[in-house]
C-alpha cells in the first residue's frame, strides 16, 4: 500500500514538470515574441550592434513592450543567430509578483546555487530569473535549447563544402 501511494507521489511530480516544460515550449518565448523566429519580422525591435556575420544584438524600439501587467520592463534585448532569435533578456523592476506570476505560467522553478538564479527548463527552452546587479530589478532570460544543433549543423556544413573543395 505504501509503495502504491509513493509510485503515486512520484507519478504526479513527474506529470507536474511535465506540465510545466510543455507550458513553457508552447510559449516558446516572451509575449508574442517567439525563439528561432526572424528578428526582422518583429516591427517592434531594432538592430542594435552587428557582432559578425552571424550575430546581432537587437533592442525593443522606443514606445513598444514597456510592461509585464504593470511591472516597468528596463531594458530589453535579444540575440540572434543568422537574424534567428535564441536569447531574449528582459530587465524589470524589481517586483515580487513577477516571480509568483512565473510561478503560476510555469510551475515550481528549480534554484541553481552555482549560478544564483531560478530556472525553469522544457525541452526546447529555457527561462532563467534573477535578481540584476546592485538588487534594484529582476532579468528574465528565455533561451533556445535547439540554438547548438543549428550552429553545430551549419559548422558541419560548413567542413563538408570546404572539404568538397579539395
Amino acid at each position: 500500500m505504501i509503495k502504491t501511494v509513493i509510485t503515486l507521489l512520484l507519478l504526479a511530480g513527474v506529470f507536474n514538470l511535465q506540465a510545466q516544460n510543455n507550458e513553457l515550449d508552447e510559449r516558446n518565448g516572451f509575449k508574442h515574441i517567439k525563439l528561432l523566429t526572424k528578428a526582422t519580422s518583429y516591427p517592434e525591435l531594432k538592430l542594435d550592434k552587428t557582432i559578425d556575420e552571424f550575430n546581432s544584438i537587437y533592442t525593443r524600439r522606443t514606445g513598444h513592450l514597456l510592461s509585464i501587467g504593470e511591472i516597468p520592463i528596463k531594458n530589453m534585448t535579444l540575440y540572434t543567430y543568422k537574424d534567428l532569435i535564441f536569447k531574449i533578456e528582459i530587465v524589470t523592476a524589481k517586483d515580487p509578483q513577477l516571480f509568483k506570476g512565473l510561478e503560476q505560467a510555469f510551475g515550481k522553478a528549480k534554484f541553481s546555487v552555482t549560478s544564483n538564479n531560478y530556472i525553469w527548463q522544457g525541452t526546447n527552452v529555457k527561462l532563467s530569473f534573477k535578481g540584476s546587479k546592485g538588487g534594484k530589478g529582476t532579468i528574465m532570460t528565455y533561451s533556445s535549447l535547439k540554438i547548438k544543433d543549428i550552429i553545430k549543423k551549419d559548422e558541419e556544413q560548413k567542413i563538408k563544402d570546404l572539404s568538397n573543395d579539395f
